[in-house]
């Protein structure tokens, strides 16, 4: 009876979620550093250099960003670095398109005057992408998603990484309608169309979205959800492009960056090991008593890149918050407002239309300014 009894106390113990956790990193988080890398060959590596920051009753706080160099070399000897080395910053890419596979690599930093290095890694051959389908989400409508079907290939492990770069043509939100006369103050009507109305757009995941297919009755992954936006959303303004890139990850690999990231955000669960208990392959070799979190992979990467019109787009209502007429338009312009258009807004005190040509930042009549680019890339169809 007594055993029965110890037993319920110690499982209601658990399910009220009192359970007494230290990790054994609690006091030293501010000095941990931590890597995210991938060594491709035949592609750009990528690294990321962030720093654990204090965290209470044994969960993670988010990761702070930190600075300092890193490069990729071979067992010759040989080192490539990122185009801008030696300068100091966070993330990292380095051209590895020319390297050899048949070679052994590690990746090497300096932070804070210390020199961290990776085991030597052989690459994996890359997984198969059979197909990239971009449709509504049918759990919402409202939501476009990107899904990806894949499987290993002769080096299939069971578990996938994907990262990917977007690319779309959008548009500002207004279209120019009158510039301004500097020598007068005044706004006048516009002959020709405003030049930067229509952009491009390129943005990049380069961590890696972990997939676990080697439990699966199916050895592949089939329509995985990698992303999901908004039809609202500027990449259905025109043509949206998606370049998806895929690695194997061995099974330790991907344990170990899954419980990292479930970690990092608070979501590890009672049996994860706690960060001290997790091998990492990097160490600091100036200082092996440092800590140091994360995992530096090497692969061959596959790609593939689809496009897609139009056909989802849900124009939103056109946002009037910002825009207004100037009392005085010399301030105006030099607080860097432009005017956009000739228009009939309720902005009265109590609601009545104003009529007048309304002005706006920059951004909102200009794509460029709205991060977009005027450069129409090599790829595009």
């Amino acid at each position: 009876m007594k055993k029965s009894l110890s037993l319920i106390v110690f499982l209601a113990g658990l399910a009220s979620c009192i359970y007494p956790f230290k990790s054994d990193l609690e006091d030293s988080s501010e000095n941990i550093i931590v890597f995210d890398g991938k060594i491709i060959v035949g592609g750009v590596s990528t690294v990321s250099i962030s720093r654990m920051l204090t965290f209470e009753e044994g969960v993670f706080a988010p990761r702070g960003v930190t600075e300092g160099t890193a490069w990729i070399e071979d067992d010759e000897g040989k080192k490539y670095y990122p185009d801008n080395y030696p300068s100091k910053q966070s993330s990292f890419l380095i051209p590895t398109q020319d390297v050899s596979p048949e070679r052994k690599y590690r990746m090497m930093a300096d932070v804070d005057g210390k020199l961290y290095v990776s085991d030597w890694l052989e690459a994996i051959d890359p997984p198969v992408i059979d197909d990239i389908s971009i449709d509504y989400d049918p759990d919402d409508s409202t939501s476009v998603q990107v899904l990806v079907s894949a499987h290993g290939g002769d080096s299939g492990t069971g578990y996938i990484g994907f990262s990917y770069d977007e690319t779309w043509e959008f548009h500002s939100e207004w279209v120019c309608g009158y510039e301004l006369d500097t020598i007068r103050w005044r706004e006048v009507e516009r002959t020709s169309p405003y030049p930067n109305y229509w952009c491009w757009k390129t943005t990049s995941f380069n961590g890696l979205i972990l997939v676990d297919y080697s439990e699966l009755t199916e050895d592949r992954v089939v329509d995985y959800q990698i992303l999901r936006f908004s039809t609202r959303d500027n990449r259905n303004q025109k043509k949206y492009s998606i370049n998806v890139k895929a690695v194997n990850l061995s099974p330790d690999t991907y344990k170990y960056m899954k419980n990292l990231d479930e970690i990092s955000k608070g979501g590890g669960s009672l049996f994860s090991p706690n960060p001290g208990e997790m091998a990492s392959n990097i160490r600091c070799d100036s200082d092996p008593s440092c800590r140091v979190l994360g995992y530096i992979t090497a692969s061959l990467e596959t790609s593939k890149r689809v496009f897609i019109d139009s056909r989802y787009y849900n124009p939103p209502l056109a946002r009037t918050s910002y825009l207004f007429i100037p009392d005085d338009k010399r301030e105006s312009y030099e607080f860097g407002f432009y005017p956009v258009d000739f228009m009939i807004l309720p902005k009265g005190d109590n609601g009545e239309d104003l009529e007048g040509i309304y002005w706006g930042p920059l951004r909102c009549i200009d794509c460029v300014a709205d991060g977009g680019t005027k450069t129409k890339p090599d790829f595009w169809e």
